[in-house]
């Protein structure tokens, strides 16, 4: 247990010199992996970051900063360098995929993120058998993330441009709020930018931007949000590293919780939004759709499973290694 508490003290990363092009570059993906799910309604990046085994050391870079400048900016480096090229280069085809295909979308990332659940699995087995007040975490937790599914959307920004100044504090805040998502597993940050009524104004931002139509005005749009975010981000690593020093086993029932309940949300938004199937599709383009659904479910499910597998087996090696 105290070496999961010096995961999160800040200055995590690796002293050793071997292997840090490669490391930097499979940290670099593993962010790449969480810009995609940034972008996606009803996933979260931090659940992500827990399945790829790399949410401590993420809590504790961010929340070392200031104390450990050097050891954390570079393992962050790498991470938020992935974010940014996961979230934009992946953002238009990955609301084509929703727009046109979104059940076999779904089933492909829920699949993913389900098989990366036996590092989560195993922090929760450590410690033996839970206590009632971990059960209660878990089960508040989920309530929660499925919660948040049910809150009427408010009237945000406009999407035509003709955003005033108090749109742009208004993305500042929403930004901070969203920043929940990108820190604690199974919030959606996407989602709350949805419920708020900013996120068709922020995705169009990015999108317009990249294509240097109206740049000036987008990128106003996206550093309004992007700084809103920057300010939650580093409130709310700050609590999260707190709970996982005094509360580590609660804090990953709940984490678990927020996982179960963030499922049901990806597919009750877009079954409540554009729908998982297109009512114009017969039923054997139904039947097939489903099929290759459930296919791409188990395919993601799979993959992600097998990773995780390996870098366990990866690790133990290395601490087998060092002892």
């Amino acid at each position: 247990m105290d070496e999961k508490k010096d995961e999160i003290s800040g200055g995590e990363p690796s002293k050793k010199s071997s292997g840090k092009v490669a490391a930097f570059f499979l940290n670099m993906l593993k962010g790449a992996v969480m810009g995609v799910a940034f972008v996606i309604p009803g996933f979260s990046g931090g659940t992500v970051a827990v399945i790829l085994g790399i949410y401590n050391g993420f809590i504790g870079a961010i929340t070392g900063l200031f104390k450990h400048f050097k050891s954390s900016f570079f393992y962050l480096l790498p991470l938020v360098l992935g974010i940014l090229v996961g979230a934009l280069a992946f953002m238009i085809p990955i609301d084509l995929a929703f727009r046109y295909v979104p059940l076999p979308a779904i089933c492909l990332f829920v699949g993913l993120m389900l098989g990366g659940t036996p590092p989560v699995i195993n922090q929760l087995k450590e410690g033996g058998k839970p206590k009632a007040a971990h059960i209660i975490a878990l089960i508040i937790a989920c309530a929660v993330a499925v919660g948040i599914c049910f809150i009427p959307h408010f009237n945000g920004v406009p999407t035509d441009g003709s955003l005033s100044v108090g749109s742009y504090f208004t993305l500042i805040g929403v930004g901070a709020l969203a920043a929940v998502g990108c820190v604690i597993p199974g919030i959606s940050g996407s989602m709350i930018a949805l419920i708020f009524g900013v996120y068709d104004t922020v995705i169009g931002a990015c999108s317009e931007a990249i294509r240097f139509v109206d740049f000036g005005r987008n990128i106003l749009v996206i550093l309004s949000f992007g700084g809103g975010i920057i300010i939650g981000f580093f409130t709310v690593a700050f609590l999260m590293r707190y709970l996982l020093k005094r509360f580590y086993k609660g804090t990953y029932y709940a984490i678990a919780g927020f996982i179960v309940g963030s499922v049901f949300s990806v597919f009750y938004t877009q079954a409540t939004g554009d729908g998982l199937l297109n009512p114009k599709w017969n039923g054997t383009m139904i039947a097939i759709i489903i099929v290759i659904s459930v296919i791409l479910a188990a395919i993601g499910f799979a993959l992600t499973y097998i990773f995780c597998k390996y870098f366990e087996k990866r690790k133990a090696k290395i601490e087998e290694k060092t002892r």
